[in-house]
């Protein structure tokens, strides 16, 4: 399954290029602007705006880009989280419909003492700290939406070095504790903040927009069995068998009996979607062995490399040089 995203995300992204005055390139501009609201925009398309960026060398695009979102951005999802009564309301929403925005990675949420925690974990490698730091910064603002009020994280994990000065982030996240380097990509938020009730909202509305949400995301789910695994699988490509199983409601042995029945297996279908993810990253700049097994799921970069040269009968490295770049 082709992995896609609402075209108004890349549209506006160019809108708020047009404001600063960053250029990007014509023929990019037009592929993008062809493709209607009701339409989905593949991945690729998206990718080759995100790497245009990184070209530009801005170590503040990312933030800056977050924070001139706004929910009319995001179509239904948007105001599905404008519809929410709190911060916590408004991920759950996140995480059940995200895929309406695109399918580049997964949001989660857990607690702890500290507060709840909001993480987001990307299934891309290109221009991967830009698109982070964009993620984040819209994720924050958008909590001021909801909220009503300028509610500030209490700690922001990014998965990469700090890019800009720390003004700059200061502008988008406040006095939140920066962690670099960090294991993975999250925002903290407290407790109060998380339940925070500071705006009237209308029932009426909230099950309105949720009706909506549902209805869009039927339509891009898929209807068989073998079309289920690789919807799940190209979102996540990490996923094993129990884990698919599980999200289908059924058991390892039922599952594998209707991709039987399908003339197919569970193991093959993670190697096709493996495969073409590998091929998909690997053109990506910085893209790594090492950074590319850990994202397909592979317990060490040694399997991935078998996998890689059973796939493609060559090395990760010999590929790589022979890929145009």
């Amino acid at each position: 399954m082709n992995r896609s995203v609402m075209p108004s995300f890349s549209k506006t992204i160019m809108h708020y290029l047009d404001q600063l005055g960053v250029e990007v390139d014509k023929a990019l501009q037009a592929q993008i602007s062809q493709y209607g609201n009701d339409q989905r925009l593949p991945m690729a398309l998206q990718d080759s705006l995100w790497q245009a960026l990184e070209a530009h060398g801005d170590a503040e695009l990312g933030l800056n880009i977050g924070l001139a979102f706004n929910p009319q951005s995001f179509d239904t999802l948007g105001f599905l989280l404008l519809s929410s009564p709190s911060i916590g309301a408004a991920v759950d929403s996140l995480i059940g419909y995200s895929p309406l925005i695109g399918e580049g990675g997964t949001f989660s949420k857990s607690h702890s003492s500290q507060g709840w925690h909001l993480s987001y974990k990307p299934d891309f490698c290109c221009a991967a700290a830009l698109r982070m730091e964009a993620i984040l910064s819209c994720v924050t603002t958008g909590a001021g939406w909801v909220a009503g009020q300028n509610i500030q994280p209490l700690e922001v994990g990014f998965a990469h070095a700090a890019m800009a000065d720390e003004q700059a982030y200061r502008r988008v996240f406040g006095g939140a504790k920066l962690v670099f380097n960090a294991n993975h990509y999250y925002l903290l938020y407290s407790d109060e903040d998380w339940h925070c009730k500071q705006r009237e909202v209308s029932p009426a509305l909230l099950a309105q927009m949720q009706e909506l949400a549902k209805q869009q995301l039927a339509q891009l789910k898929p209807q068989s069995v073998v079309e289920q695994v690789n919807y799940l699988l190209a979102r996540q490509p990490w996923l094993s068998r129990a884990q698919v199983a599980g999200s289908l409601a059924m058991s390892e042995r039922h599952l594998s009996r209707k991709l039987a029945d399908a003339d197919s297996t569970f193991k093959a279908l993670s190697e096709q979607v493996k495969k073409r993810r590998a091929l998909e990253l690997i053109s990506a700049q910085n893209s790594s062995q090492s950074s590319i097994a850990d994202m397909l799921g592979y317990a060490d970069e040694n399997a991935f490399a078998k996998a890689f040269k059973r796939w493609t009968g060559m090395g990760f490295r010999e590929y790589k040089q022979q890929s145009p770049p």
